[in-house]
């Protein structure tokens, strides 16, 4: 039940200047005020973050009820001589055109969660160079980037990044990469075309695999001795080094070679079965090589670790093979404020599944109420249930009853 609050200011003194600032912040009153130090384990979330889609080593930490105030948008537009628009502050760019998965979205900080309602992510800083081609509808962009998962301290460490939008009849191409001091480039194109009815899109992320941590369970890994505790440490200081330990010997990691090709494809269906009335069906497939073929390395992406991954695999990218389906109904017949969404997710690599159903109903104007139901099932090990039993880690066993069905109903208010 997070209570969120955005609030913003947009000022625009003429029309080739605007400026706009939008803060968000985030309340749960269900949550314990205090984080419990003692603890050595805080409850594993489920995949309906409100902040996109998190690692899953953050999903040892306890949340706390206390408020949480982010700057999701901070930023000023304007224009040098009407041919390059520049926008510079934080901000959103979304790269890519599928519908659940983006893996070529180099651009924000944190994975979109496909489930979320609406994208809850924040912005990031970034100076944005547009310069638009008008007679063929082409457009191209510049970006510096002074923020990322790491700090940005020096001029060395600004990433910068490149996109082209090309127009080619009913068919839209995109190509977009992303360059950082002492990194491997990053690289995604996409593409687009309207056929009658149907709209066919695809997009491909390219990766170094040198540059990201897989981890693999070993069974006949030997654990290290169990240290005594010195009297400066506390228990739960003592327990949590011997299990991080443990855990980095039960869960080494490595790193594959050469470029790793994440690449989505889709089509949506658009039926008219009425005067106003449509009706979208949709298919989406994800082949994920940075993923994994079963749930056995998933504990050691939870629990800690002695030293952290590097871009460790999120929910939403566990998996190697995905596949989705939905149908939206907006409005249909004459129930013109009513909105209803059907959707399934698979992850086909560890047979675990979530279908949802949303619904949305205007009321008062301003006032939307929006309610979902989902169900989990498939393998209670994979990534939509994530249940585990008995998971022996050094001198401490790991239990989690997996995930059945989520419901959540909310008021929306905008003025």
């Amino acid at each position: 039940t997070p209570t969120l609050v955005d609030g913003y200011f947009d000022a625009r003194p003429n029309e080739r200047v605007r400026g706009f600032v939008l803060a968000r912040m985030s309340y749960d009153p269900t949550l314990p005020e205090t984080a419990n130090q003692g603890a050595v384990t805080g409850q594993v979330a489920g995949t309906g973050s409100s902040q996109g889609s998190p690692s899953l080593s953050s999903l040892f930490a306890q949340n706390t009820s206390r408020p949480r105030v982010i700057v999701d948008q901070l930023w000023l537009r304007f224009d040098i001589k009407h041919r390059v628009f520049v926008t510079a502050g934080k901000q959103h760019v979304r790269w890519g055109t599928a519908r659940f998965w983006a893996p070529g979205d180099f651009l924000h900080i944190r994975r979109r969660n496909p489930l979320d309602v609406f994208d809850a992510r924040a912005g990031t800083t970034m100076l944005k160079l547009h310069m638009p081609v008008e007679s063929k509808g082409w457009n191209f962009y510049a970006y510096a980037l002074t923020e990322g998962a790491g700090p940005t301290s020096t001029v060395g460490t600004v990433a910068g990044a490149a996109r082209a939008e090309i127009v080619l009849g009913q068919s839209e191409l995109g190509l977009g990469t992303l360059l950082q001091q002492n990194r491997k480039p990053k690289t995604q194109a996409d593409f687009s075309i309207g056929l009658g009815p149907i709209d066919v899109y695809s997009e491909v992320a390219l990766r170094y695999g040198s540059e990201i941590d897989r981890i693999r369970y070993d069974e006949n890994a030997t654990l290290p001795a169990v240290s005594e505790r010195p009297p400066w440490q506390t228990e739960a200081e003592w327990q949590r080094q011997n299990l991080s330990a443990a855990v980095q010997t039960l869960f080494p990691s490595y790193r594959k070679s050469g470029v790793q090709p994440q690449a989505v494809g889709g089509l949506t269906y658009s039926l008219q079965y009425a005067d106003k009335d449509v009706l979208t069906l949709g298919a989406e497939y994800f082949y994920n090589p940075l993923g994994y073929d079963s749930p056995k390395a998933y504990p050691g992406l939870v629990l800690p670790r002695s030293s952290a991954l590097a871009e460790p695999a999120t929910f939403f990218f566990l998996g190697r093979h995905y596949a989705a389906l939905f149908a939206a109904m907006p409005a249909p017949f004459n129930l013109d404020l009513h909105t209803f969404t059907v959707s399934t997710i698979g992850n086909l690599s560890d047979q675990s599944f979530i279908s949802r159903f949303d619904y949305s109903y205007t009321l008062l104007t301003h006032m939307r109420l929006e309610a979902f139901a989902s169900v989990r099932y498939g393998r209670r090990e994979g990534e939509f249930r994530f249940g585990a039993s008995g998971i022996n880690v050094g001198m401490q066993t790991f239990s989690l009853q997996p995930s059945l069905f989520d419901l959540g109903v909310a008021l929306r208010v905008s003025i």
